[in-house]
């Protein structure tokens, strides 16, 4: 029996993508198929616990290559779309003759996927959507021969796995994994840097919020989740992992900071655009006891300093440093990957002997 493993969502996987794809196919006539890595030796462009949806025309979101062991994914999930069956996909692209022959993937890793048809799990929905929205964990218990089981907040639900192609007499598998809730931003203000910020962010996993009411501005909307008129209220935390002051107006974000430091659970990030004379001058305006809550919690200016300069630029430093601070949340919660592997290691890298 496998040991639990615990991950977040892999940075730069879609599963937020993945996981409305799968929600959304729910309601169709003919659902496809949900692919869950459950496990890598070695390398993969996929970690375990990425989430792939492929719908019953084929198409497809999320990845588990770079394109090159799409193929044999595509064919399970259509043959677990037929007869709505699981199955347990194993890629082995261990020896190194796989990299000049075959799909000539250059991954040299083992992953085990499990393709479950959605049309034979609809109670799986309502706990999808409440990890996709409620920023709960998801833990899922796999195993074979057996059962999925599955669980957020308050909701679970199990099903028996009856492989389409398990062999009599297999050993027995099980595989635990927990998936952290998706991040959640609230962006105060947009700006030029939002256009290419915002889009990338959503592609990134996060959940974002976004205060702007400026007419400019109004169309930076399409790329978050929800709009909003003004700063939510003290009592209306909703659980932001993080908060960008971005409004590029002095008045509107001294305000914003007065709100925040109403809030009774300050966010782990509070980024400020703008140099450091900049956050001086706003805190040096604010009442002493506001300075006080925001003590050392303010960064300014926000995002890494990778160079460059302009709308671009921001928006990649910004992003950059929203993705440390994912991975930073996950190691404050013992879910970092150098506290529990991400991948159980494989010791045949060595050239093949001549």
């Amino acid at each position: 029996m496998h040991a639990a493993n615990v991950y977040r969502n892999v940075p730069g996987a879609p599963a937020k993508a993945a996981l409305d794809a799968c929600l959304a196919d729910f309601a169709r006539p003919r659902p496809g198929v949900l692919a869950l890595v459950l496990e890598v030796a070695g390398h993969a462009y996929a970690k375990a616990g990425s989430v792939v949806h492929i719908g019953a025309g084929g198409e497809r979101c999320g990845w588990i290559s770079p394109g090159c062991l799409e193929g044999a994914l595509l064919e399970a999930a259509a043959a677990s779309g037929q007869d709505l069956r699981p199955r347990l996909l194993e890629l082995d692209n261990l020896d190194l003759a796989d990299v000049f022959a075959g799909s000539g993937a250059g991954c040299r890793g083992h992953q085990r996927i499990l393709l479950l048809p959605l049309a034979e799990l609809p109670a799986l929905q309502p706990i999808l959507a409440r990890y996709r929205h409620a920023g709960d964990p998801l833990a899922l218990a796999v195993t074979l021969p057996g059962t999925l089981s599955a669980t957020c907040g308050d909701l679970h639900g199990e099903w028996p796995l009856a492989l389409a192609d398990a062999a009599a007499g297999a050993p027995a598998q099980a595989w635990r994994l927990r998936l952290a809730p998706l991040p959640r931003l609230l962006a105060c203000g947009a700006g030029p840097e939002s256009e290419l910020l915002l889009p990338l962010l959503a592609q990134l996993g996060w959940r974002v919020e976004l205060v702007e009411s400026r007419p400019a501005w109004l169309h930076c909307g399409q790329w978050v989740e929800r709009q909003l008129a003004a700063l939510p209220g003290a009592g209306e935390d909703r659980g932001h992992d993080g908060v960008l002051l971005m409004a590029h107006q002095f008045d509107r974000d001294r305000a914003a900071l007065e709100a925040l430091a109403d809030w009774p659970r300050l966010p782990a990030y509070i980024g400020l655009l703008g140099p450091e004379t900049r956050r001086d001058d706003l805190l040096a305006t604010l009442p002493p006891a506001v300075r006080a809550r925001l003590h050392g919690r303010l960064e300014s200016p926000a995002g890494m300093a990778l160079g460059g300069r302009g709308p671009a630029a921001i928006a990649l430093s910004l992003a950059a440093r929203l993705q440390a601070l994912a991975c930073a949340l996950d190691g404050e919660q013992g879910h970092a990957a150098a506290a529990v592997a991400e991948s159980r290691p494989h010791p045949s890298h060595e050239p093949p002997a001549c």
